[in-house]
């Protein structure tokens, strides 16, 4: 008997009835399944809930495990994907929900033309389960304050940076217990240590947590500094030594009249700089009434775009004059 069933599927095989026989087997199926999605169903849809615009001043219990069940009654056409997609139903915590008695609710009948849009117009809502989402917070203390860097720096030779390194965020928001927020006045990036730099620096820096921190939500745990980098060359000019509070009835004679200042300026800036963007001064109060026989020059004004400068004399002598 089985040697026979053998043979005959050989046959057919060869004879390509089972070609027919699985086109038709497929033409079948697919018939059936037409028919079953042109039905109309109920089903129910899980939606999952996804939390935006939670207030960063208060603890709120958004558990994940929450969904909504909506029922709904469609063609079967309308239900197929949700079988293979699950939809998320987003609860906006600025327009979705009410406050009452430090909790936030969620109503579903108030929500309902929302969850309702989510659908095509051939898919009816029947229910949405729960009626009602409760959400308890806890209020938290939220302060801004500023992000101090640890960085050190070592420059290949020859090269420095034009300005100083800039921070962004410059200041981030820590949020927690009053008693730990109250005590946290800055935080400080990790320890980093930068060596042979001789182009622009851009480093993402992770904030330092210590104990205090870790007990807090940061709105940053990182922050970006970012420093032009330029070839420095130094230069000097003499620079004319200017006595100011001299007073009105005392005459003196100094020496030397000139100093010279030796300043650190980037190279494409070494032209613009000139000697009158420079005083330097003696402050005669400083040494009035006192047997000094010097006065000490002071450097009081730098061009901005310079980087360092610096005397390289730093006594002046003088005599009165009857």
């Amino acid at each position: 008997m089985l040697n026979k069933l053998k043979s005959k599927l050989s046959k057919s095989l060869k004879s390509g009835k089972l070609k027919v026989f699985s086109m038709f087997f497929l033409l079948s199926f697919l018939f059936l399944a037409l028919t079953k999605l042109s039905k109309t169903y109920t089903e129910t849809i899980p939606f999952e809930i996804v939390y935006k615009n939670v207030p960063e001043q208060h603890h709120v219990d958004t558990d994940s495990t929450k969904k909504v069940n909506v029922s709904v009654n469609a063609y079967g056409f309308n239900l197929l994907k949700y079988y293979f997609y699950k939809p998320k139903l987003q609860i906006d915590f600025e327009a979705d929900v009410v406050l009452k008695n430090k909790t936030y609710i969620w109503i579903a009948q108030q929500n309902a033309p929302k969850i309702s849009a989510s659908f095509k117009n051939s898919v009816d809502v029947i229910s949405i389960q729960p009626d009602t989402l409760s959400f308890p917070y806890q209020t938290l203390a939220v302060k801004k304050v500023p992000v101090k860097t640890d960085v050190s720096i070592e420059f290949t030779p020859g090269y420095d940076m034009s300005s100083k390194l800039k921070v962004t965020p410059d200041s981030i928001k820590i949020i927690g217990s009053e008693k730990l927020v109250s005590g946290i006045d800055y935080v400080t990036t990790k320890k980093t240590e930068l060596k042979n730099i001789n182009s622009n620096i851009d480093k993402v820096l992770d904030i330092e947590m210590d104990e205090a921190l870790k007990h807090l939500k940061l709105s940053n745990k990182s922050v970006t500094v970012k420093g032009h980098v330029e070839k420095f060359t130094e230069g000097t000019f003499n620079v004319a030594v200017t006595i100011v509070n001299l007073p009105a009835d005392t005459n003196i004679n100094y020496f030397p009249k000139t100093i010279p200042v030796a300043y650190n300026v980037s190279l494409n800036n070494y032209k613009l700089v000139r000697p009158s963007d420079f005083r330097v001064e003696c402050n005669y109060r400083d040494i009035d009434n006192t047997q000094k026989t010097f006065l000490i020059p002071k450097l009081v004004k730098v061009p901005d775009i310079v980087k360092s400068a610096r005397l390289k004399q730093h006594k002046v002598e003088f005599i009165l004059i009857q």
